[in-house]
């Protein structure tokens, strides 16, 4: 028979055990539902990634490839100098959104249409990016 101390200190160590692997779980299951991952145009027409649903797309925006339609219709190319995709946006972009700078589109592909529909833009920045000083007159 195991004496009273030493069970109840077996009984700490599995709790404690427990407990630290249901914390490692929570937090593992927290990081998975925060990652923001987003397919090249070149990993999505590769056929290696399931591109059926909604997923992001990023990449740099082709120089001379904005369109604007009627109303907030946008039409540009987002391309990863291998590859490049079509993307139709309607809606307001970004204040940094600009050709030849960091984008990712998240929406789906349109088999038919050969295009990516977006319904969210954003707009990345490079490492230099330094805020629009203002001045302000007493």
């Amino acid at each position: 028979m195991i004496r009273k101390n030493r069970a109840n200190r077996i009984y700490l160590i599995c709790t404690f055990i427990f407990a630290a692997a249901a914390i490692v779980y929570f937090v593992l299951q927290a990081m998975n539902k925060n990652i923001d991952l987003y397919l090249t145009p070149t990993q999505a027409k590769s056929g290696q990634y399931e591109i059926d649903g909604s997923f992001k797309l990023g990449g740099m925006v082709a120089i001379d490839s904005i369109k604007t339609g009627s109303e907030l219709d946008v039409t540009f190319i987002v391309t990863d100098f291998k590859n490049s995709m079509t993307v139709n946006y309607s809606g307001v972009l970004p204040s940094l959104f600009k050709e030849n700078s960091g984008v990712v589109a998240s929406g789906f592909y349109d088999q038919d249409a050969k295009i990516f529909v977006a319904d969210e833009i954003l707009a990345k920045h490079d490492e230099n990016y330094m805020p629009i000083n203002i001045e302000v007159e007493n």
